[in-house]
């Protein structure tokens, strides 16, 4: 940590400013452990000491902070001692000052507020204080260093400043005044902005001037009420949260707002001509960071591209907004291309910043460094990284996603955790490698803090001789962390809605009239799956939310000639939440309308459909295509077992809990399988027309259950199918039989759907889909479903963008169980009301 220590010498000890930095470090330190003393009094921790109480007359720490602060101040000018007295007394002065501006709020209020709101100005105190005293630190001046001049226009200047941080105090902007004291910039800033709706300036001047006020109103809502809450969880983190009050929570009268009064004519016309250039400045953003990322990739693949490039660190010119030579600026501007096309507000922010920051960057180069402004290709680079910061703030309001809650806290938390690592890993490589002795710890923390957590070459790097290798490893685990930093930062909302009451009875209703069309439909009442309604209510579309996908499945439910307005308010909905839409498992019809929304479609696989009459017509006659099921439903008879086909609402509440219970003891795969073909539950009360077929052995006991959905009101569609392993899948097959023969009122019954079975009968695409087809056992189900002569109908997967067909399937894969992520805890044993996971044969 040597340029640690060279710093703090050449910074603030040679500077005369050491007894300042330990006054600040005795303020920290006091407030910190006041503040920890104070949470654990009022946790009435056992082991920790209380209230200082003499004679029971309670003593405030302000008074400690006092006698503190008098001890450092006098002493700091009566001890005529070397460096270390007053560096003692600079830490007594400083904690005495954490101790008094912790208990402000009492000082203000002349009474005990301090686990109250009022009590959160003692915190405000402290930070102003601590700012303050950073700022002198790094030797900025108060009013800009104009003070103490010797010609009266410093004097003048000193005063204009000293004029814009009372206009800022008098516009309710109070840590922004006290701050520009130091830094006038933001007192400059902030008197020249609206003042807050509250503030005296509000009162004097925005009376008779109600637009201005209703700007101000609106800019209060939007900004700093989402600063104030940011700042006061923060605040809780710190200091501890205050009591609430005694008579609840306390809400403030409400006052007169003028927020919706038209806008002016200066906003109208301002809006004209931004409107039709917020696409395209969109667009714009997102083409430039493609092509860059691909510039980038090649500039660090090429030699000669990567060293004119780089010729940048050499002080020739600079280069436009993200072009640096590698992979880490190539995923870098790939990552906020992706975003910004889903349009999420997350990736603007930050791009905007990093647009902002580097041209302020490259103005202040050009303005302050004359070698620069020869240089033509830094003239177009400062043009072009203002063009892009333009086109970012013009389509502003084009980049409305909103990401998941907590996307800042894990974001953070991962760049913490995984710099970490990284840093640790790369400061090892780089100390077991460095070629030039000796070795430090500390040059190599420095060199892989700069390699890891910077793209750029204005830092000179220590005095180390790595191989190629070690660097290239460093890039690795920098691209790996700044990737998973900033996907964790863009996170989409992960789709926690379910299916409502109401909305399940709508979807009953509809399922009567319409549920013959689709084998499927029944499917759709799965809890799990959200749902997307036209506005009459008419047609629908479900669907869950998978890796960032909202998968929707099967055909939408309802009206048919109301379809393509479902997908497209269920696009919409995608579209807000920056998801990518797919559909699993659509039918030929519903797959039109798709491809009409711009959908593209795969097969998927087919589905097994027997027309109940055709096949007991066939079984009777002894066809020869039914002969091999003919047979074994003989054997499995002639042995004794038996059938017994009932409807749920049959079926005694005890009697299901049984059934359910063998279902999910003969599961033989954890994860539940079959998110567009499975109900997901087994014995709801609402499900009371679905059929249980029971299949007992000769004693009587249970071997086998199968279980059936509605298809319609005369249709029926395989749900659960399991079975003893002893028994083997012999009853299983005796039983699908006995339903086909004997269910009354049934005229067509689906087996299901078999994925891939299509595809597969290409020798081109045999391959690739193999591993897919093991997963789900494709050829032992075919070969099962083929014995009763069905009908085979085709089911498609849909997708916009061939890009986004790899993510897709991965959350098609997850959805219907062939893949399942890590989980921290196991899904909790089957309950009734929960019903079983289909096995991977149904």
């Amino acid at each position: 940590m040597d340029w640690l220590a060279d710093a703090y010498r050449t910074r603030i000890s040679d500077t005369g400013r050491e007894p300042l930095f330990l006054l600040l470090v005795g303020l920290i330190g006091s407030f910190l452990f006041i503040r920890f003393s104070t949470r654990m009094i009022r946790r009435g921790v056992k082991w920790w000491p209380g209230n200082v109480q003499p004679g029971g007359l309670h003593i405030h720490h302000v008074v400690f902070g006092q006698a503190m602060m008098l001890i450092g101040g006098i002493g700091s000018f009566a001890v005529r001692g070397g460096p270390l007295a007053h560096d003692v007394l600079a830490v007594i002065f400083g904690i005495g000052c954490g101790l008094v501006l912790d208990e402000f709020a009492l000082v203000l209020h002349l009474k005990d507020v301090y686990w109250s709101e009022q009590g959160r100005q003692s915190v405000d105190a402290v930070i102003l204080a601590v700012s303050v005293i950073g700022l002198l630190l790094i030797g900025q001046a108060p009013l800009g260093g104009y003070v103490g001049g010797e010609s009266y226009r410093q004097y003048v200047v000193a005063g204009v400043l000293l004029g814009f941080v009372v206009v800022c105090l008098a516009k309710g902007k109070v840590w922004t005044g006290l701050l520009g004291v130091m830094v006038p910039l933001l007192a400059v800033v902030g008197a020249l902005r609206l003042a807050r709706p509250g503030s005296p300036w509000a009162r004097w001047r925005y009376t008779a001037r109600p637009r201005r006020m209703a700007r101000a109103e609106r800019r209060e809502d939007r900004i700093h009420r989402r600063v104030v809450v940011w700042k006061t969880k923060v605040m809780d983190a710190v200091a501890g949260a205050p009591l609430p009050s005694p008579g609840g929570p306390r809400t403030a009268a409400p006052r007169p707002t003028i927020v919706e009064l038209p806008p002016s004519r200066i906003e109208t016309l301002l809006e004209d001509v931004l409107r039709p250039l917020r696409q395209p400045g969109a667009a714009f953003t997102v083409w430039y960071l493609r092509v860059v990322s691909a510039v980038n990739a090649v500039t660090g693949v090429i030699a000669p591209f990567r060293n004119r490039v780089r010729a940048a660190s050499d002080g020739e010119y600079f280069t436009a907004f993200l072009v640096s030579p590698g992979f880490t600026g190539a995923v870098l501007a790939l990552v906020l291309s992706v975003s910004l096309r889903r349009r999420k507000r997350a990736a603007w922010v930050v791009t905007t910043l990093l647009t902002s920051g580097y041209a302020l960057l490259c103005a202040a180069g050009v303005a302050l460094l004359p070698d620069t402004r020869g240089h033509p290709f830094n003239w177009v680079s400062l043009a072009l990284t203002a063009l892009v910061l333009v086109a970012l703030l013009v389509s502003r309001t084009v980049f409305n996603v909103r990401g998941e809650r907590g996307n800042v806290a894990l974001g953070l938390s991962v760049f913490v955790v995984g710099g970490a690592l990284a840093i640790g890993l790369g400061t090892l490589l780089v100390h077991a490698t460095d070629e030039l002795p000796p070795r430090q710890w500390g040059a190599s923390l420095r060199y892989t803090l700069l390699r890891v957590l910077t793209v750029s070459g204005l830092f000179d790097l220590p005095e180390i001789s790595v191989p190629g290798w070690t660097d290239l490893a460093i890039n690795v685990l920098s691209v790996a962390l700044m990737l998973v930093v900033l996907l964790a930062f863009f996170r989409s909302p992960r789709g926690r809605d379910r299916l409502l009451p109401a909305d399940e009875r709508r979807l009953r209703a509809l399922l009567r009239v319409y549920g013959r069309r689709d084998s499927l439909g029944y499917f759709a009442l799965r809890r799990d799956k959200a749902v997307v309604w036209t506005p009459e209510r008419d047609a629908a579309v479900l669907y869950r939310v998978v890796n960032g996908v909202a998968l929707a499945s099967g055909d939408p439910v309802g009206d048919r000639t109301a379809w393509a307005r479902a997908v497209g308010h269920w696009l919409a909905t995608a579209r807000r939440h920056a998801w990518v839409p797919a559909v699993t498992n659509a039918g030929p019809a519903a797959a039109v309308v798709y491809e009409a929304a711009g959908f593209r479609a795969l097969p998927a696989g087919d589905e097994a459909v027997v027309e109940v009459a055709g096949f007991r017509a066939a079984f009777a006659e002894g066809a020869l295509a039914l002969a091999g099921l003919r047979q074994a439903h003989a054997v499995v008879g002639g042995a004794g077992y038996s059938a017994v086909l009932r409807r749920y609402r049959e079926i005694s509440p005890e009697e299901m809990r049984r059934l359910a219970r063998l279902a999910d003891a003969w599961r033989r795969h954890p994860a539940e399988r079959g998110f567009s073909v499975a109900l997901g539950r087994l014995g709801d009360a609402a499900d009371g027309g679905c059929l249980l077929a029971e299949c007992r052995d000769p004693r009587g006991r249970t071997c086998a259950v199968v279980t059936f959905v509605p298809w319609g009101a005369d249709g029926l569609t395989l749900d659960v199918l399991r079975y003893d392993r002893e028994s083997g899948r012999s009853p299983v097959d005796f039983l699908v039989t006995e339903v086909l023969l004997r269910a009354a009122a049934v005229s067509r019954v689906s087996l299901n759907f078999t994925a891939f079975r299509g595809a597969l009968s290409s020798r081109l695409r045999r391959a690739p889909l193999r591993l897919l087809a093991r997963l789900g056992h494709v050829a032992a189900r075919e070969r099962a479903y083929s014995a009763y002569a069905p009908r085979w109908q085709a089911r498609y997967l849909l997708y916009e963008r061939r890009t986004d067909l790899p993510r897709v399937a991965a959350a098609n894969a997850i959805a219907e169980g062939f893949l399942t992520p890590p989980r921290l805890r196991r899904r909790p044993a089957l309950a009734p009301d929960q019903g079983p996971p289909t096995e991977d044969g149904a």
